[in-house]
């Protein structure tokens, strides 16, 4: 169910790197425990302006999870996403995992027969 949404300066990858920052998360994530690999969704988006402290390119992960789990779990899962990352060859200045909890009563969800 989690939707990880990873915001990354384009200068750093080229569409190969980003699948391979992709299915990092997405195995850091199903390492956490908490979700099977086959629930997570991932997807990325390359930004080509930004600014920052000193000037570097970063990567922003969103974990969003529906409400209701503790929080103790939340950081294991940026925890072992961030694990996750060191095996990659990455430039950026930082990487950063934030977990949002999306409001469960408002959450909907429509599959096709």
């Amino acid at each position: 169910m989690p939707h990880i949404i990873v915001e990354y300066a384009e200068q750093l990858l080229d569409a190969e790197g980003a699948g391979a920052l992709l299915e990092a998360v997405r195995l850091g994530v199903a390492e956490s425990g908490l979700y099977k690999a086959e629930q997570i969704k991932t997807r990325a988006y390359g930004f080509r302006a930004f600014t920052s402290a000193d000037g570097r390119p970063y990567i922003h992960i969103q974990a969003r999870i529906k409400s209701g789990r503790e929080g103790d779990n939340a950081r294991r899962m940026a925890r072992a996403v961030l694990s996750r990352l060191d095996a990659l060859d990455c430039a950026a200045a930082v990487v950063t995992v934030e977990v949002v909890e999306m409001d469960r009563a408002s959450y909907g969800k429509w599959v096709p027969d």
